[in-house]
């Protein structure tokens, strides 16, 4: 059985979704406990630093949401293009997360956050047939 781009769009939906919602929940936890916050790697960032972070984290989660949701109501280009600025966004966002937070841009976080944002641009690759041409 072979799927339809729908449903590619979907599934890429839903892991943008589970996604987004993690990253806010990651940037309320840290803007909640600071550096007191459980990490493998010991945060070493100011509470400046943290709060940014925290707000950029939280951002982003929402901007998935938005795009994610977005994609799947409409199946425009232009939504499916903001899913690919978001899975930027979240690569860089992560790179200089990594670097204020940790003192180091790539750690296992970022690779997770490697994998997660090819396996969703697969599946958007995937599903751009089933998007609605504009007039």
């Amino acid at each position: 059985m072979i799927m339809k781009g729908k449903n590619w769009l979907i599934i890429s939906a839903v892991i943008m979704i589970i996604v987004g919602a993690l990253r806010a929940v990651g940037g309320i936890a840290l803007l909640a406990k600071g550096n007191q916050l459980d990490t493998e790697v010991p945060i070493i960032a100011s509470d400046m630093q943290i709060y940014i972070v925290s707000i950029g984290l939280m951002i982003i989660g929402i901007l998935f949401v938005y795009a994610s949701t977005n994609l799947v109501r409409k199946y425009s280009k232009k939504c499916w293009n903001l899913c690919w600025i978001v899975l930027l966004l979240f690569l860089l966002m992560g790179l200089l997360n990594g670097y204020l937070l940790f003192g180091q841009p790539l750690d296992q976080g970022q690779k997770i956050n490697l994998t997660v944002a090819i396996l969703v641009g697969l599946f958007l690759f995937l599903g751009k047939s089933a998007l609605k041409t504009e007039k």
